[in-house]
């Protein structure tokens, strides 16, 4: 009801795609990619540049929650990569992750 809300007085594409993750929470991933259908094809959350690669993350998700993992990955590579780009592999000898450190507060 909060994203509803919140839809309602701001209209944007990440709203939008924040409620269809609190619907399956909240409902099930059946109905939140009811939802996510819904909200792409009146409002394009797979072409809005905000929501594109988070739209298939998210769909991706929630078909692997349904059962659905073929349907989860397209043909094509990984849900949340945008088509043509390959990932950046980890150099060797390095961490993948880069760790960092709190800083300590200045004194006045």
């Amino acid at each position: 009801m909060l994203y509803l809300w919140l839809e309602r007085l701001h209209p944007t594409a990440p709203v939008r795609l924040s409620r269809v993750v609190a619907v399956a929470k909240a409902h099930g991933p059946a109905r939140g990619l009811a939802l996510l259908d819904d909200l792409d094809r009146r409002h394009g959350l797979d072409r809005e540049p905000l929501t594109r690669q988070r739209e298939r993350a998210v769909r991706a998700h929630l078909l692997r929650m349904t059962g659905d993992a073929g349907g989860a990955v397209p043909p094509g590579g990984r849900p949340d990569r945008q088509p043509g780009r390959a990932a950046i592999p980890a150099r060797p000898g390095r961490p993948s992750q880069l760790k960092v450190r709190p800083q300590r507060a200045k004194a006045w």
